[in-house]
């Protein structure tokens, strides 16, 4: 009996049992110290909301020192979504945060396979995505920064170019489905990251659109209005879907004190990195961010990473010399090693001059974030390598060549792709004592109700903080507490002013016994403050939408209807032609 190998799933196990040394720390016990260790007390508020129903989640009860804040009216909630399906299936919280983590490396690997193998060939495919998977700044963010949500936005980059390469060559509906899924996982994942990669999106639309001639340079700048159409529909239809989180954050976020977050230490001025740094350095530490060329952290872009681009484009000179000419996939090449080149110049301080011009990218805090662009643009234009090779030589060198090179690649890389600090940690213990409170306090001021003077400086006492006068006696009973909502009956002896332990945000309401009553909000922490009369009370405080946010949550709910009807019309058609 003979074994069959089936073709179709031979390059993409070979390229899973390669990515593998990327993700293999993060199948043993235990966890590993990051900047950003904010991973598991994010996936215990989205938990929180989901068991109260509070869907969207908006209000994380137990940040800020316990009074709340609303990180998820603005923090995007991509990776704990994907996070609770895991927690769903009984998993840990430490255990699911690194799954978030491993779901993250194979989806990224696998969607620029898609992107790639469909433009340059398997082989290609193969190459590109572990040029992706094992570039420096990848393993930077997963193990050294642990910016779960900026890893995250690096999984849709392949996929949105995939679904617009194919929607320019064939036009159909799918295609423009596919965008919109891109683009809201995107929008859901890294805010920053979809105005930085917005521009080189709209490049490589051109760039396809030059070469299908679909765009020509004339009066009319579009031959074919309806695929301009097909682009806008996409768009708007990726912002609806994502609307419950996109309007708070475009119409709500003027109620935090945001400002901080770009100001000092954030603001982009500082985090420039020097030509050694992106070129030549191998250093590698977990260190921060800091002036000069002295951070504690690398922003290497991968000597392979950067090598190999520049060897394509010199012998493409070489081939226009000799033949006068280039082929498309060459020429598209080049292009994206263009595109990675000005990705580069955006990290280096002398693209300042760009940063003062268009301001909103200054947004993004760090400019060394754009190497998230530059690890997809220049991974992307290799995959042209295995072409080149076996166009001009033969199918034996381009085998043993692309072997030797994805060998050498893995062999540097491979030691950035594990934490420098790890060792054993329970649920329990991350959520107790001094690990508690540094992650309730962590990144406080971040998104503080701007009528809050300054942050809390210790913990909130369960539903009433102060009670004025003092003298007046109080008895509390039947308190019970969710996400965003809070009640408890309380008997006063004489008149008082009553504080919530609460920060008050749009739309907070109290009621007492069923009635709407009115509330002060004192300037320090910016807590609520009732007037009672003395004797029996039933105190409800809940966070109510905002007019935004219902027409937003309506606006997505219409949006996830309408994309469930259309994904399930082929099964109404094959049920229909059986009967």
């Amino acid at each position: 009996m003979k074994f069959k190998i089936n073709k179709k799933f031979l390059f993409p196990t070979i390229l899973f049992i390669l990515i593998i040394p990327a993700f293999f720390f993060l199948l043993k016990p235990g966890y590993y110290n990051m900047h950003d260790d904010m991973q598991m007390i994010r996936q215990l508020e989205m938990e929180k909301c989901l068991k109260d129903g509070q869907i969207p989640c908006r209000w994380s009860p137990d940040l800020g020192y316990e009074y709340g804040y609303p990180l998820f009216n603005f923090y995007p909630p991509m990776p704990y979504i994907v996070g609770q399906v895991y927690r769903t299936f009984g998993f840990s919280f430490v255990t699911s945060a690194k799954l978030i983590a491993i779901t993250q490396i194979i989806l990224s690997t696998f969607f620029m396979y898609l992107l790639v193998s469909t433009i340059f060939g398997q082989i290609g495919g193969i190459f590109s995505a572990l040029f992706y998977t094992y570039a420096p700044y990848h393993a930077l963010n997963i193990y050294v920064r642990g910016a779960y949500n900026e890893a995250w936005a690096a999984v849709f980059f392949p996929l949105i170019f995939y679904f617009a390469y194919k929607l320019i060559k064939d036009g159909k509906c799918k295609n423009i489905i596919g965008i919109a899924l891109g683009y809201a996982g995107l929008l859901l994942s890294h805010n920053p990251m979809v105005l930085t990669f917005t521009p080189f999106f709209l490049a490589w639309c051109l760039f396809w659109l030059f070469v299908e001639n679909k765009i020509v340079l004339s009066k009319k700048i579009f031959k074919e209005f309806p695929l301009f159409f097909k682009f806008l529909f996409s768009g708007i239809f990726a912002l609806s879907l994502t609307a419950f989180f996109t309007l708070p954050v475009l119409f709500e976020t003027k109620y935090t004190q945001v400002e901080s977050m770009f100001e000092g230490y954030y603001n982009y001025s500082v985090h420039f990195a020097s030509i050694s740094q992106l070129f030549f350095s191998n250093f590698w530490s977990d260190g921060p961010s800091v002036w000069g060329p002295n951070d504690g952290m690398s922003f290497m872009v991968g000597y392979l990473q950067w090598i190999i681009p520049l060897l394509i484009v010199l012998f493409s000179a070489f081939l226009l010399i000799r033949k006068k000419t280039l082929d498309r996939k060459i020429i598209l090449s080049l292009f994206l090693s263009t595109l990675g080149l000005l990705s580069i110049f955006m990290v280096h301080n002398k693209s300042t001059f760009i940063w003062q011009i268009f301001t909103p990218i200054q947004k993004i805090q760090f400019p060394w974030r754009f190497l998230n662009h530059t690890a997809f643009l220049l991974s992307l234009s290799v995959g042209v390598l295995p072409f080149i090779l076996k166009k001009y030589f033969n199918k034996k060198v381009s085998i043993i060549t692309t072997s030797i090179i994805t060998i050498t690649l893995i062999i540097l890389n491979l030691n950035y792709f594990h934490p420098i600090q790890s060792g054993p940690l329970t649920d329990e213990e991350k959520f107790s004592g001094k690990a508690w409170n540094n992650q309730i306090t962590s990144g406080i001021y971040d998104y503080l109700p701007k009528t809050a003077s300054t942050a809390a400086k210790s913990a909130a006492i369960p539903y009433i903080d102060n009670i004025d006068p003092k003298e007046a006696l109080i008895n509390m009973s039947g308190q019970k507490k969710g996400t965003d909502w809070l009640y408890f009956n309380l008997f006063l002896n004489q008149d008082a002013k009553v504080t919530i332990s609460q920060l008050a945000f749009p739309n907070f309401e109290i009621t007492d016994k069923g009635k709407k009553i009115d509330y002060q909000i004192e300037p320090e922490l910016g807590r609520m403050v009732i007037d009672l009369k003395a004797g029996d009370h039933q105190i409800y405080v809940k966070l109510q939408n905002t007019p935004i946010r219902i027409v937003s949550n309506y606006i997505s709910l219409f949006a996830w209807l309408g994309l469930m009807f259309y994904l399930l019309i082929p099964l109404w058609k094959k049920l229909i032609f059986k009967k």
